[in-house]
């Protein structure tokens, strides 16, 4: 595999680059939490990466230097995102794209982990986020982690209580 390409700006890029911005500036007004409350603006800085891994994995998929398995999987993942089944539905306002984020994170985490230096120079050099994409990913496989260990906790609780 060669050296990683300067990094130029396409029109895609450029065209992302202002959909996030006022997405992020939008959050940053704090409108959502005045609607939502705080609980919500730590889940909702996790779906605000959502774009972002996106674009990084549009990216790897069309990096010639990246390996075909490599691309196997983000086909995968794209074709769960694509799908109209998901298990939990996307029309459902903003919870509905968790799935998908966490399907984007596990497959992005899986690459981080093969230990394939190259790939990680790539991840580095496509990621657009403004956070360190590895201390992300790890960030929110935790916050998954946790979410799963308190699932089954709160579905055993509730028909406890309902018996």
């Amino acid at each position: 595999m060669g050296k990683l390409p300067v990094k130029k700006k396409g029109s895609f890029d450029d065209f992302y680059l202002k959909i996030r911005k006022k997405v992020t500036d939008w959050f940053e007004s704090g409108k959502l939490g005045k609607k939502s409350g705080k609980w919500m603006d730590d889940f909702v800085q996790y779906l605000l990466i959502f774009p972002d891994l996106i674009h990084l994995m549009i990216k790897l998929f069309g990096d010639k230097e990246v390996p075909t398995k490599t691309k196997g999987m983000i086909v995968i993942g794209f074709a769960y995102l694509l799908s109209p089944v998901d298990v939990i539905p996307d029309f459902i306002p903003v919870f509905g794209f968790v799935d998908d984020l966490l399907i984007s994170v596990v497959l992005l985490n899986k690459i981080i982990n093969s230990g394939d230096e190259v790939m990680i120079d790539k991840i580095k050099f496509y990621w657009v986020g403004e956070d360190d994409i590895f201390r992300k990913i790890k960030e929110i496989v935790a916050a998954m982690n946790e979410l799963s260990s308190k699932i089954p906790k709160s579905i055993s609780g509730f028909f406890n209580k309902h018996k």
